[in-house]
């Protein structure tokens, strides 16, 4: 991220604490304050792998457990051959590197040359993923079962009621924990500049640029091109049984959070500081933004072309 960048983010972020702003877009009101704000520090699940002088971030629903398994790997390389391991397992599978105090505990203060990595991913397709993993597949979004419109206004009203009063030490549920913004984990505002932020989703293009981008970083810190291919094919080839991706259900909640403008304005407040920080390719725009309501509460609207 240039400085010019992050100078901008800094401003805006300022004027979003000090002010209550209010443009009018078309015939509405558009009050920035209601928008979730980026950077409430509620979690920093790291990984290490010392030897190669790697951390990692879990990110929940931003392939997460494709994260621990990679890094699993580079920790404990021998195990993770002998017991035929893969890189599609789930969480149900047994990992003793999660067990291991330094595997989740990097050293402080980090050392010079090593490398922090994170995957990210598009924050509509990951509310997507969210939803009909933890709300349809698991039934565990409070009691509004596969109510999409149910879901995110309370998402959306816990979210806002986290960070006016988050103290850095409460327990965040496991909704919230699984639905928050992505720059509220890694400790992200200690400097999102230091980390390689790698995009990658779900088609075959953006994963074949994230695994190069990958294995260009593990080769850089020295992992043998035989852990490479490894990762490579995983990646390449895999999902977990929670992914989602290729589900039928995923057209359908598409099409709702792309067609209904009452949960794009939702989603839109909660993610639009996502778009905004993260190197994205979109323009800070909402996916699926076809309504009549994007067209008039777009980023630019807030913000200016």
């Amino acid at each position: 991220m240039s400085n010019v960048r992050f100078s901008w983010i800094m401003a805006i972020f300022t004027i979003f604490f000090v002010f209550t702003i209010t443009r009018k877009a078309g015939n509405s009101e558009v009050k920035v304050v209601d928008y979730i704000i980026p950077f409430v520090n509620y979690s920093k699940r790291l990984l290490t792998a010392p030897e190669n002088q790697l951390i990692s971030c879990i990110i929940p629903k931003s392939m997460s457990q494709l994260t621990i398994n990679i890094m699993c790997l580079l920790y404990e390389k021998q195990e993770y051959f002998k017991n035929d391991y893969s890189l599609n397992d789930t969480w149900t599978s047994t990992r003793n590197c999660m067990d291991e105090f330094k595997f989740i505990h990097p050293l402080e203060p980090i050392h010079k040359g090593t490398v922090k990595f994170a995957f990210i991913r598009d924050p509509l397709q990951r509310f997507v993923s969210f939803y009909l993993d933890k709300c349809v597949r698991e039934n565990r979004c409070y009691d509004c079962g596969s109510n999409m419109i149910c879901i995110v206004e309370k998402v959306y009203s816990n979210l806002k009621k986290i960070q006016n009063s988050w103290d850095g030490t409460s327990e965040l549920g496991y909704v919230e924990r699984h639905a928050a913004p992505m720059s509220w984990n890694c400790n992200f505002h200690k400097g999102l500049d230091s980390w390689e932020l790698i995009p990658i989703g779900s088609d075959a293009n953006e994963r074949t640029i994230a695994i190069e981008r990958l294995s260009g970083l593990l080769k850089k810190q020295g992992v043998n091109q035989t852990l490479i291919e490894k990762v490579q094919e995983g990646m390449k080839t895999g999902e977990t049984e929670h992914s989602t991706h290729s589900s039928t259900g995923r057209i359908k909640a598409e099409r709702q959070v792309r067609e209904d403008p009452y949960i794009q304005n939702l989603l839109h407040k909660i993610y639009f500081f996502d778009y905004l920080v993260f190197p994205f390719t979109k323009d800070f725009k909402i996916p699926f933004a076809t309504s009549q309501y994007h067209r008039t509460n777009n980023f630019e609207t807030l913000y200016g072309s």
